[in-house]
């Protein structure tokens, strides 16, 4: 045989081999399987009886603002959660972003710093930085973008924002903030 062939029969061997291996469990120099150690991704494993996969999925409608905060646009957004919680926290992430560069997220620049629901009634607390204001059309579209997208879920009945743990007259000074809000 040629050098040539037995290079490739050698490259065909090794392939072998090496995808052979790629199955088969790390084991110890004693030959034993390796223990598994505490680091174990959790989000791979399937459920097993005695551990179950929590994360849910949802496709919801999100209201930004046009790029002449001359009306609300929707786009729709899937969020993952494993509870309520964590449910409307992703709604309230959605709000802050748009899968359009030109929309406007009214909720862009606005923290929140926590979010329960008490007896049917979301209450979100909010800290609004001086260059997170806008202007009275600005958020009255905020106001609107916010309850649209919470009242998609029939457990909010009503929602209260306080600000900096305040129930405020107004979120930026131009709009009467009701407390709650109510459907």
């Amino acid at each position: 045989m040629t050098t040539r062939k037995w290079w490739g029969i050698a490259a065909v061997v090794l392939s072998i081999a090496l995808v052979a291996g790629c199955g088969s469990k790390p084991t110890t120099n004693a030959g034993q399987p390796e223990q598994p150690t505490t680091e174990q991704p959790t989000t791979e494993q399937p459920p097993t009886d005695g551990q179950k996969d929590n994360k849910q999925e949802q496709s919801i409608q999100v209201y930004v603002s046009d790029e002449e905060l001359m009306g609300l646009k929707t786009y729709e957004k899937k969020i993952q959660f494993a509870d309520d919680e964590e449910k409307y926290k992703a709604v309230l992430e959605a709000l802050q972003s748009s899968d359009n560069d030109s929309d406007i997220p009214l909720w862009k620049k606005i923290e929140f710093k926590s979010v329960k629901m008490d007896n049917e009634t979301l209450v979100i607390d909010v800290h609004i930085p001086e260059d997170g204001h806008l202007g009275a059309g600005g958020e009255q579209f905020a106001l609107e973008a916010l309850t649209k997208t919470l009242f998609q879920f029939n457990e909010v009945k009503a929602i209260d924002v306080l600000v900096d743990g305040e129930a405020v007259e107004s979120l930026m000074g131009h709009v009467t903030l009701e407390h709650p809000i109510k459907r």
